[in-house]
């Protein structure tokens, strides 16, 4: 199961609803609440439309003081999506040479 990023393998993870599988199980054990808090948080701050991301402010509150009301984050944005785009720009885009002729002159 390839994905091109740990954010796509996050979002995948959080829409089956095993996001408690991402971190290491060490990790879990001493602080699971406060790891899928900033998973959560995280997945928000990189979804798609940036008018739906929290302010910084809003960022810090939640991951000092713990919320339970946060929202249910939507599509992050795919940078391979973007790139394949970039690419499929390139191919169209059509390429030509230049190409000059310099002459020196010399005296005699």
């Amino acid at each position: 199961m390839g994905f091109p990023s740990l954010t796509v393998y996050s979002w995948n993870m959080w829409k089956e609803a095993r996001t408690s599988e991402l971190p290491d199980s060490s990790i879990l054990d001493t602080s699971s609440d406060e790891v899928l808090l900033c998973v959560h948080v995280a997945l928000l701050c990189v979804q798609e439309n940036p008018e739906d991301r929290p302010l910084m402010s809003s960022v810090v509150f939640v991951l000092e003081n713990g919320s339970s009301t946060l929202t249910s984050p939507n599509r992050p944005a795919y940078f391979a999506r973007q790139s394949a785009a970039v690419n499929q720009i390139r191919t169209d885009t059509q390429t030509s040479v230049n190409s000059f002729t310099l002459t020196e002159i010399e005296g005699r």
